[in-house]
């Protein structure tokens, strides 16, 4: 089978691009020229410029959903020849038809989750594949192994995770965000009852503890279900040890790990919970508490060489004294999370935040709570709203006003963290501030779901330069 993808450098589909490859598929697809991180995982494939003819050997179209209004050539000849043209989430449902199929959901921690469970998967030899918004650090391939399972990121935009063919459902976290679909709070938390009530008999919901007011609802509608909680307050929760390491509670087995978030590590608590319960359909057992216990335990020790996710934490420069980090954050509550775990791996040093906001309607939807998340830095340096696909970046005037809110922080809070709020109108402006201002010691981190990642390299050459 040949595939064509429009909008092939995206994080998601380079990821469904590597793992067809991974099952004998042939990848082919068009982007725009800018440059993605994704670059390495997408390599080996022939990419074309956007809007380029659509090869007479393709077999089947899929396109980014940031591309699905637009009137590029390869779509329309698909549709012309009457091939199959599919959006991302509805290639992953076509996928999730017929396997056996784990669905990693949630306001927050999807991709941390589902890489977790993914990589513990492949350490466990189960016939099954991923696909999710990112990759592990230092991978140059999306992890295939058979056609028995799949796991993957169920993302709420847009109701796209009602699309899929489900058997188990992981929900880490449940909060307003998508503003540019969701109404409030109100339109997420019905749009998550929609895909659990909608889940078949007998299927499991894995759930982080802090949603258990929304589980008793979900369960007095579908008592068939099983549910079982993760977190805090949950029937798998998290220890330290004296010696450093985590512990879940029933299991013998511990781990280790350079994240230091409660948040982040039950992410990987979730990862584990979606792991056991793939190996148990597979096998043709129940999924519940107890028989995911068992199958818990041996997999502990794996997540002490958990390698990372790309962007998310990621230090990928240390130079002339600098730490330079990326983390893919974009909501406040995302921020929150980043902010508090770099400060715990990296105490006592300097933290200053390049933030790019990633459309212009969650900006001005949660402009307060980006102040509160912004605001636990030493400094910001801001970028203009990243003109995404959506088409949703209102220029600069978003960004214009959050660095103003931010400005006015730092005057009402002469004794808090943040000190320095910078407005970079360019790419240019903001390698020639941050390259100026960062000394020994400072971490810099890119921040946002944008394209900034590709700044480090100018700034640390600019300091290089500076300093010889």
């Amino acid at each position: 089978m040949k595939y064509y993808l429009v909008g092939i450098k995206g994080t998601g589909m380079s990821h469904l691009a590597s793992y067809l490859a991974a099952g004998g598929d042939i990848v082919e697809g068009e982007d725009v020229e800018e440059d993605f991180f994704t670059r390495r995982i997408i390599s080996s494939f022939p990419v074309h410029p956007l809007d380029s003819p659509l090869p007479e050997d393709a077999d089947v179209l899929v396109y980014s959903t940031g591309y699905g209004n637009r009137p590029l050539r390869a779509m329309d000849e698909a549709r012309e020849r009457g091939l199959p043209a599919l959006s991302y989430p509805q290639m992953l449902a076509r996928l999730s038809s017929g396997r056996i199929t784990v669905g990693v959901s949630g306001t927050h921690g999807k991709s941390t989750t589902c890489a977790v469970a993914s990589y513990l998967s492949s350490c466990a030899g189960l016939d099954a594949g991923s696909v999710y918004g990112s990759f592990l650090q230092h991978s140059d391939s999306a992890w295939h192994d058979g056609d028995s399972g799949l796991l993957v990121e169920a993302c709420e935009y847009q109701d796209h995770f009602l699309l899929y063919d489900l058997d188990v459902l992981v929900v880490t976290s449940l909060a307003f965000d998508h503003p540019d679909f969701f109404e409030d709070l109100d339109a997420v938390r019905r749009s998550f009852r929609e895909r659990i009530v909608s889940m078949p008999s007998g299927a499991t919901v894995i759930h982080h503890s802090s949603l258990s007011r929304h589980v008793k609802d979900w369960q007095s509608e579908r008592p068939d279900i099983t549910f079982v909680s993760y977190g805090p307050r949950g029937c798998f929760s998290l220890s330290d040890t004296p010696d450093g390491k985590w512990t879940v509670s029933g299991c013998s087995a511990s781990f280790t790990s350079s994240d230091r978030n409660m948040d982040i590590l039950y992410d990987y608590v979730g990862g584990l919970l979606a792991c056991a319960a793939l190996s148990l359909r597979i096998a043709g057992e129940t999924v519940c508490a107890g028989s995911l216990m068992h199958k818990v335990d041996p997999l502990i020790p794996f997540l002490s060489s958990f390698p990372g996710l790309v962007a998310r934490g990621e230090v990928i420069l240390e130079e002339g004294g600098v730490t330079y980090v990326d983390d893919y954050a974009h909501h406040p509550d995302e921020i929150r999370v980043c902010i508090d775990n770099l400060r715990r791996r990296f105490p006592s040093r300097r933290l200053v935040v390049l933030f790019m906001p990633h459309t212009a309607s969650r900006t001005k939807a949660l402009l307060r709570g980006f102040v509160n998340a912004l605001s636990r830095c030493d400094a910001v340096f801001m970028q203009g709203v990243y003109a995404s696909a959506r088409g949703d970046d209102d220029c600069r005037d978003e960004s214009g006003r959050l660095y103003k809110a931010l400005e006015r922080q730092v005057f009402r809070t002469f004794y808090g963290r943040l000190a320095t709020v910078s407005y970079c109108r360019s790419d240019e402006d903001a390698v020639a501030s941050l390259s100026a201002f960062l000394t020994p010691g400072d971490v810099l981190v890119t921040l946002g779901a944008g394209d900034n990642r590709k700044l480090v390299g100018r700034i640390a050459q600019q300091r290089r330069c500076g300093l010889s």
